[in-house]
Formats: structure tokens, C-alpha cells, sequence
């Protein structure tokens, strides 16, 4: 038996002819056969079970596994014979070890099951998988240099190079499925219903489209128009999440190479990036976009270009200009594009553009020797001009919030802006004037509606200082400044205009085009003037009691939630909303007319991630997105930790801080936490002193609200660090700050 195990050793052949030959075994007894064990007494193991190193119960015909998982069961294939006569074949995968990317970028639980996982099934959004090293390194680059095109070999071999750099995405397939009709469809939709909004109306349509059908469209630029259009209109089906992010990926794999065809798609993933609630990549993808726009010059005119392309590198940069409304209004240090540095002419109306005529329509702030050009703007540069009122008007706000605006200049100041804007409002042509046959017949009904909506919108945010108990109204000292007359006009006023902005939006919804798309700012006037309303029933002589004001805003609340009802974006517009009908509509129930104030907000979120100097000066409001990005000051890390009992010092040091600073409300604590006096504390001490009484409700100021809920997307209350933490300006912070 010895000899019969020696040939599992190579054998050594022999020169010598007489040991050419292998020995014969000795003649002997036949040894007999091994036992082979019977089965019934030991469990079949299945093909696909021994495969996958699971049990296996050994069930005849199919066991519950491959029953249960639906693979094709080795005794099902030959329930006679052994196992191991059986050709096997592979089973099919069915789950990942990883998380896909909807998941990874939510930060919530995946399972891995393919093709889809049940998160993804859920919430009815397409599932891709990261791709993972069994593809290969070949493989994994091969999406980025399809994105890039097929024409640049140099970068083809820097991306294959570094691929270690790369980070390649797979979905259910190979990867995502953006065929030719696709894509005209998709073009065709963001021209029809995302081109009439002011942020995405920066292409020339009968090039984009041109291009498109003629496959020479850039790739990135492609992937961003799809995915954004996939995502506006609720594509669920087409893996748009994917292409924006080999999009995005293409552009910052090539930051350093600027490009208008880049700096387009950059945009538009931006948009994406926003209306899918991933804030802080927004946030920090914009400030790449404004340094992008200032490499290319496209703040500055260039003549020697085509009509069509002069009009369009405008429009472009005045996109980026209106990206700015996002994250914060009134905040010099958070602006993308300041307007001293822009040298452009507004852009023309779009009869003119799709003609690719060149028309002169002025600057964004026009001086007095442009006014007989005023006409031939459009419904676009007028609403640039406009937009650029209301961030004056945010920033005399917070000057009058923080002291820094005299009581005496404020009604000249309020007299300045109230000529600007009848000035601008002379130069819309006859058809451009609100009306409901005007809303109907115009074109661009997104746009007509949204630039009537922030012109009212723009006069509630400068009267909206003179309601005594607002949250939003200026410090009681400079209320009790201003004559009685004038707080009581402006108070007036401001109800008008609200009232104003919610019969437009009645009439949009009775009259207007269900189908449209609106911008966001659309829900912050719809939201802004249901707070009004509904705040101003109170007052002695409002055109609505409670019952009607609330009911009105209902109506804003409808558009809000039939046209944002995806969005990110709006949603804490629509919450609070929601919230403050409900409150209402407790005190109409009760009928306690005694109480001359707003609802009491949520509690606050602390805002102990960043300076407490910054927060006090800059007031960001709970809808701004800059503040929903949450961002953490890490700074702390950068120093050695303190040792024994200093660091015990330190961390009571900044929680006393901390605590002083949440201090709000009306009452004496606040007095009590806060030494130092105000600028304009002095004016009320004047008048107390000469015998003048706070009116009615003054006591009922900013510092009523908690700091946390500030309404106003664009700007934000005053709080009680605005009027108490900081005595005066910082000598290193100039007029504008």
C-alpha cells in the first residue's frame, strides 16, 4: 500500500533502459474497497450551500435555501447522483457588503440587496452602488473618461495614471443609462419647464439643441442638464443622482482648467445639490462656481464676441448673482458677486436672445443718464434690479437692528427706497404690469409672477420694522424714536402689500399655469405674507380679522405644498407655516384677543459650532441654508488639549458664555446678563426722560422670539445679542458690516 502512494511524487526518469519501466505491483491478495458512508446516516450538502458556506438541511429534490433564495438547487438537477457530479454554476449575488450612494450621502442604514435596496425602494429614488475592486482598475476608470469625451487622449491616459484618484460608480448595471432619445427628451423638458425660471435661463436654445441632436454637446454639461431636469420633474425612474455626480466629479477632477461649458454644468449640479438637501456641498461648490466666473472675466463685457455669446456669459453671471438669495441676503462677507465688482449690462428680453439681437439694456444700478434706456429691459433685467433693492433693503434692516442706523435718518432712508422702487416699477412696459388678463397671456408666467410677488415683498421687508410685537421689528428705543404717525403708516402699508402678495397668489392659483415650475423665492413671499397677514388681523383697523387671515393663509400654504412639495428647500418654510395656522387657529378657538403677539417659536437650536461674535453679528435665519448646513468650527483641535483643572476652567467659562448668550425675552434677565448699552440705547433714554410713554405693545419687540426661529430667509431678527452683546462696531468691521 506503501508503494501504490509513491506516484504523488513526480516521478524520475532514468537514463539506464533497464528502469525505463515502472515496476509491477507483486501478485497478493485484492485489497478490499473503501466503505463509502451511507447517506441517510450523513447530510447532502448541496452545490450551491458548499459554495456559499451556509447549512444546507439536505431536503431531497431542493433544499429550503435554494428554495427560499430561488437558486437552482444541485439535487434538484440530479436528485440520484452525488453532488459533486453536478456542473456548478456560480449562484447569484444578492447582496453588497457595501452601502449604496443614496445611503452613504444620507447617512442612513442600507441592507446591500440587489439590484435595489429596500431604503431605496422606499422612498422611491434610484439605487447605485459605489464600484468596487472586482471590476478592475481598467474598468473603474472607464465612466470618467466617457464623461471627459472620447476625443481628449491626454487626459484619457492621466485619468488611466491615476486611477487610484478615480472614484468609478456602478448601478444595477454597468452604468447609467443616458441613450440618445433620452437625452433630447430631457433637453426638450428643461426648456419648456426650467428655462422660464430666472437661475436656469442662461443657455441659447437652438444651439443647446443643435448640439444635442448632432451628438457634440459637452458631456458634463449634458449629464447636469438631465440630471437637474430628472430631478425637477420627478424622474425616478433615470438615474439622475448618478450623473450629477460624475457631473461634478468631471469638473473637479479638472479644477484647474476653467471652462464656460464646466462652469455652466457647475450650476446646475448646485441646484441639484440644493433641491436635494445636501446644503453644505452647495454652499462650498458656489464659492468654487464665483472663482470659476472671475478666472473667465465674466464680470466684464467682451465686444468682440458674437451676439449670442455676449448675451449668454451675461446670463450665466447673473445666475451666479442670484445664488447668493440661497444662502443669506444683507451679509457682505457671505456675497459671491458684490455688485461694485460686476460690469456687465442686464441681460436683454428673450425675443431679442432667440433672435440673437443685440440690444443695450444698462447696468444692474442704473444713474440718471440711463433712464431713456429703462424701457426695453425685460421682464429678466427688471427683476435683477429689483433683487438688488431688497438686498439695500436687508442690509438697512440690519443696520437699524444692531444700531448702526441712525434714528433720525431712518424715514429719509425709507423715503429713498420708496422712489427707487416706483422708479422701477415706471419702466415695466404696459404688458408687464400686474394684471389677471396680463398673468394670463404673458409667456413666462413664472417669472411675471415671482417679480410682482418680490416688488410687494420687498416694501413689507422696509415697513415690516415699524410693527410694534413683530418678531422682524426694529429695537423698541428706535420705535419709540420714530413719530407715532409714521410707525402707524408704515404698519399700514406693510399689511398692504401682504395683502397684495396673497391676492397674486389666489389669482396664480385660480388662473394660472398648474404645470410651471416656481423658484424658491415664490414660497418665501408666499410664507412671508401669510405671517403678516395673520399677524396684522390684531391690529385696530386691519383689512382681515383672524378668521380671514387665516384662511388666507391657507392659500399660501397650498401654493407652497402643490409646488415645492420635493423640495428641500422649502420645507422648513412649509413646517413653520404649518405651525403658526395651527397656533392661530388655537387663539381664534379661544378667542384670546388679549395677546398682541407672534406664536411662541419651537425651542432653540445652540449655536455653539461657530464663533458666538458671528452669530450675534450676522443673525441667519432658520431657513437659511447656511445655517441648515450645520457647519463645525474645528478649531479647537488645532492646540494641544489643556491639562487639570484649566480645561475645567475653560469649558465652565465658554458654558457660562453660551448661556448668557441664549438669554432672550423681554424681561429683566436679559438687563441683568448684558452690562453694556447700545448706540441707540440713548435715544430712549431721552425720551424717557422728557416723559414720553412706550406705546402700546412696544414692550413686545424683536427679543420676544426665541433667537432660534428667524422667519425671514433673506435676513433675520434682531435678537437679544444684537441688542445687548455688542456696545458698538468693531474697529475692524467697516460701514457695510
Amino acid at each position: 500500500m506503501t508503494e501504490a502512494l509513491r506516484p504523488l511524487r513526480p516521478l524520475q526518469v532514468s537514463s539506464d533502459p533497464r528502469h525505463s519501466q515502472s515496476p509491477q505491483p507483486k501478485p497478493g491478495p485484492i485489497p478490499a474497497p473503501i466503505s463509502v458512508p451511507d447517506p441517510s446516516k450523513k447530510r447532502a450538502i448541496c452545490s450551491q450551500c458548499r459554495i456559499r458556506k451556509v447549512r444546507c438541511d439536505g431536503r431531497p429534490n431542493i433544499c429550503q435555501n435554494c428554495d427560499r433564495l430561488g437558486f437552482e438547487c444541485s439535487f434538484q438537477e440530479s436528485p440520484g447522483k452525488s453532488p459533486g457530479q453536478y456542473v456548478v454554476k456560480l449562484p447569484e449575488r444578492r447582496r453588497r457588503m457595501q452601502a449604496c450612494i443614496p445611503c452613504h450621502s444620507k447617512k442612513t442604514r442600507c441592507l446591500g440587496e440587489l439590484p435595489s435596496c429596500s431604503s431605496c425602494v422606499r422612498r422611491n429614488r434610484v439605487c447605485t452602488y459605489p464600484r468596487t475592486k472586482r471590476h478592475g482598475s481598467t474598468t473603474r476608470g472607464q465612466g470618467l473618461v466617457e464623461v471627459i469625451g472620447p476625443d481628449d487622449k491626454s487626459t484619457r491616459r492621466t485619468r488611466d495614471a491615476s486611477s487610484g484618484q478615480d472614484i468609478g460608480m456602478v448601478g444595477p448595471t454597468d452604468g447609467p443609462a443616458l441613450d440618445h432619445e433620452t437625452t433630447l427628451g430631457l433637453m426638450e423638458d428643461y426648456f419648456q419647464h426650467l428655462y422660464p425660471l430666472p437661475s436656469f435661463a442662461f443657455f441659447h436654445k437652438p444651439t443647446v439643441l443643435q448640439r444635442c441632436r448632432d451628438r457634440t454637446i459637452n458631456e458634463t454639461l449634458k449629464l447636469a442638464i438631465c440630471a437637474i431636469t430628472a430631478l425637477q420633474l420627478q424622474r425616478t425612474s433615470l438615474c439622475h443622482d448618478l450623473w450629477v455626480q460624475q457631473a461634478e466629479q468631471s469638473i473637479l477632477q479638472q479644477i484647474g482648467r476653467a471652462s464656460i461649458f464646466h462652469l455652466q454644468a457647475l450650476l446646475l449640479v448646485i441646484r441639484y445639490r440644493i433641491e436635494s438637501g445636501e446644503f453644505p456641498t452647495a454652499f462650498m461648490l458656489a464659492a468654487l462656481a464665483a472663482r470659476t466666473a472671475l478666472a473667465l472675466r465674466l464680470n466684464y463685457e467682451r465686444p468682440e464676441l458674437s451676439d449670442v455669446a455676449q448675451e449668454a456669459r451675461r446670463r450665466l453671471f447673473w445666475a451666479l448673482y442670484l445664488l447668493d438669495d440661497f444662502f443669506c441676503v444683507g451679509l457682505r462677507e457671505f456675497e459671491l458677486c458684490p455688485e461694485e465688482t460686476i460690469h456687465l449690462q442686464l441681460p436683454c428680453d428673450e425675443k431679442h436672445f432667440e433672435e440673437g439681437r443685440h440690444m443695450h439694456t444698462g447696468l444692474l444700478r442704473p444713474g440718471p443718464e440711463q433712464s431713456e434706456n429703462a424701457t426695453i429691459i425685460g421682464l429678466r433685467g427688471v427683476f435683477l434690479r429689483l433683487t438688488s433693492v431688497r438686498r439695500a433693503v436687508m442690509r438697512f434692516n440690519r443696520r437699524v437692528g444692531l444700531g448702526d442706523e441712525l434714528s433720525p435718518t431712518i424715514s429719509g432712508s425709507i423715503q429713498r427706497f420708496e422712489e427707487e422702487l416706483r422708479s422701477l416699477k415706471a419702466t415695466l412696459r404696459p404688458l408687464d404690469h400686474y394684471s389677471v388678463s396680463n398673468l394670463t397671456s404673458c409667456r413666462w408666467q413664472a417669472q411675471f409672477l415671482m417679480l410682482h410677488m418680490s416688488w410687494h415683498q420687498c416694501h413689507c421687508d422696509l415697513y415690516r420694522t415699524g410693527l410694534d410685537g413683530y418678531s422682524e421689528a426694529a429695537p423698541s428705543p428706535v420705535l419709540i424714536a420714530i413719530h407715532p404717525r409714521d410707525r402707524v403708516a408704515m404698519q399700514f402699508k406693510c399689511l398692504e402689500h401682504a395683502e397684495s402678495i396673497i391676492r397674486i397668489v389666489s389669482d396664480f392659483s385660480n388662473y394660472g399655469d398648474g404645470e410651471c415650475l416656481l423658484e424658491r423665492d415664490a414660497a418665501v413671499c408666499a410664507f412671508e405674507s401669510a405671517r403678516l397677514v395673520m399677524f396684522g388681523s390684531r391690529i385696530p383697523g386691519a383689512v382681515s380679522s383672524l378668521d380671514v387671515a387665516i384662511n388666507k393663509a391657507k392659500l399660501s400654504l397650498n401654493l407652497i405644498t402643490r409646488f415645492f412639495p420635493y423640495s428641500a428647500s422649502t420645507q422648513p418654510l412649509r413646517k413653520d407655516l404649518e405651525r403658526l395656522i395651527a397656533s392661530y387657529s388655537v387663539r381664534l378657538a379661544l378667542q384670546a384677543q388679549e395677546s398682541f403677539s407672534e406664536p411662541d417659536p419651537p425651542s432653540a437650536r445652540p449655536s455653539t459650532k461657530v464663533s458666538q461674535y458671528a452669530s450675534s453679528r450676522q443673525r441667519l435665519s432658520v431657513q437659511s441654508l447656511l445655517l441648515q448646513s450645520d457647519f463645525v468650527d474645528d478649531s479647537n483641535e488645532i492646540a494641544s488639549p489643556i491639562q487639570g483643572s484649566e480645561a475645567q476652567t475653560t469649558a465652565s467659562g465658554v458654558q457660562a458664555n453660551h448661556q448668557t448668550s441664549q438669554v432672550s425675552g423681554p424681561s429683566s434677565e436679559v438687563h441683568t446678563a448684558t452690562p453694556k448699552t447700545p448706540r441707540w440705547a440713548t435715544v430712549g433714554q431721552a425720551n424717557t426722560a422728557s416723559g414720553q410713554v412706550s406705546p402700546p405693545g412696544s414692550f413686545l419687540d424683536a427679543g420676544q422670539e426665541d433667537a432660534g426661529l428667524i422667519f425671514n430667509p433673506w435676513m433675520g431678527f434682531t435678537g437679544t445679542e444684537d441688542m445687548y452683546g455688542v456696545s458698538s462696531r468693531s474697529q475692524g468691521l467697516d460701514n457695510e458690516f
